[in-house]
């Protein structure tokens, strides 16, 4: 699990991941583990554990990623984060689960930068066994 952490992204770009409008995610930095999914929680004011999405290894910028969605541009000129982490594939929660529940089940407080799914053991299980999965892409 070191190679599996949790991030926050806000709505407006879950909605593009989703819809294969934004296929990379952009960050200022990279974990000394190599990593390889995301547990995305949705921020305000969805406030919920919604996706896990496979990445490739990041890119860092001065490199360049294929122009082909929203933010690549702005990555290739320096302008959208270090790291560009493509995402090859995103599984929705069938029931997302809400920052109330994450709280008060798993003690689970949303990421600023990333933790590492390690932090949240219970909650992985419980994700694993409990919630199915559907594929988006």
């Amino acid at each position: 699990m070191q190679n599996e952490i949790f991030i926050s992204i806000k709505p407006v770009y879950c909605k593009k991941i989703k819809e294969r409008k934004k296929l990379n995610e952009f960050r200022n930095y990279k974990p000394k583990n190599q990593i390889k999914r995301f547990w995305i929680y949705e921020s305000s004011p969805t406030s919920a554990l919604k996706y896990i999405a496979d990445v490739s290894l990041p890119i860092e910028y001065p490199n360049k990623v294929e122009e082909l969605a929203d933010g690549d541009d702005r990555f290739n000129n320096g302008e959208n984060g270090k790291y560009a982490f493509y995402i090859e594939r995103l599984f929705q929660l069938e029931i997302p689960i809400e920052l109330k529940e994450l709280k008060s089940d798993f003690s689970f407080t949303p990421p600023q930068g990333f933790a590492y799914t390690s932090t949240y053991p219970n909650l992985v299980d419980f994700v694993e066994n409990k919630i199915r999965l559907n594929r988006v892409f």
